[in-house]
């Protein structure tokens, strides 16, 4: 470490570089500071502002969240006052962070959890967790009875930052076994296996068809989707019309409620149906039109009522809401 003119301002110690999951961590610590010390952690030259630095304990830390190529490059920690600066170097390039790399990948393969199977709306999903995944330095490979697997029509596999998985799709008898993950990092590999048959897979596929009968029930009951406002506010003798979209298969039941008893669509009173759209019209509206309405509906699957209150004020007043404004 270089020492400015001939005055120690402080004494940092080249610290190793910690390991926590997905971050890198580099530490710094230093001596012979006084309160008016001032600690700058420096990448590619520009200062890094989200660096810390305890007076208290002369501790300077800086913390890279999801390590990547992109942070490649120099480092520079400096401690400087009215005596002078001081600082140390820490070269993150080439091999050196290769080998960051290497050992993060080492310890993601090692921080994998054994293997576990789960039910999905789509299939069955075998996975594991894990503290840190990179795909530039980890490679995975699953195997079903020792033959390996790629992806394809009914089989996804895929990773995140801290899950390995496997997705089959509309499973079969002939997809039970045994399956393997094998994770290699450098020049080492860890394997995970679990066995897909037998109770594992009963209770597995039980799963899947209870959680794809309620996706079939979500997606086609009876919805009001969107169009209708909270409130409406209209003058007396105009024509009121609400719109709104309504979803469902087999094509819903319809009906509307005013402040909860049914509506008869006679007078002035009239309901179209185009399609998905949904229309109520009210003619001539007055005081007595006021109140809370809902439409509701209904099929095998389920239903949904959409609501709205409807104000209406005479000529020369002003809606309720601009009064209370």
């Amino acid at each position: 470490m270089d020492i400015y003119k001939q005055n120690r301002v402080g004494q940092a110690s080249r610290g190793k570089g910690k390991i926590l999951s997905q971050n890198q961590q580099r530490r710094h610590t230093v001596t012979n500071t006084k309160k008016e010390t001032r600690f700058q952690w420096f990448f590619q030259r520009a200062e890094v502002p989200d660096g810390q630095y305890d007076p208290e304990t002369g501790t300077g830390l800086l913390c890279i969240e999801e390590l990547s190529k992109k942070d490649k490059g120099i480092y520079r920690a400096m401690v400087s006052d009215d005596r002078g600066e001081d600082d140390t170097i820490l070269d993150l390039t080439g091999d050196a962070l290769d080998a960051i790399f290497t050992e993060l990948g080492r310890i993601g393969a090692l921080s994998a959890t054994p293997l576990k199977i789960q039910g999905t709306e789509e299939g069955i999903r075998i996975f594991s967790k894990v503290k840190y995944y990179n795909m530039e330095y980890m490679k995975t490979t699953w195997f079903h009875k020792d033959k390996r697997l790629e992806s394809g029509d009914r089989m996804r596999v895929g990773t995140t930052l801290d899950e390995i998985w496997l997705h089959i799709l509309d499973p079969k008898d002939s997809d039970k076994g045994k399956y393997t993950l094998e994770i290699a990092a450098g020049k080492e590999a860890r394997q995970l296996s679990t066995d897909l048959s037998g109770q594992a897979f009963d209770d597995a596929m039980a799963e899947h068809q209870r959680l794809k009968a309620l996706a079939i029930i979500e997606k086609n009951r009876a919805k009001v989707v969107r169009g209708l406002p909270d409130v409406a506010t209209i003058m007396e003798d105009k024509t009121l019309c609400l719109t709104c979209v309504i979803s469902g298969d087999p094509t819903p039941e319809i009906s509307w409620l005013k402040n909860d008893q049914p509506v008869t669509f006679l007078d002035r009173y009239r309901m179209e149906v185009r399609g998905t759209e949904v229309t109520i019209t009210i003619e001539k509206v007055n005081s007595d039109d006021s109140g809370r309405y809902g439409v509701f509906v209904k099929n095998k699957y389920g239903s949904e009522t959409g609501q709205v209150t409807i104000s209406v004020f005479k000529h020369g007043d002003e809606p309720k809401e601009l009064k209370s404004m």
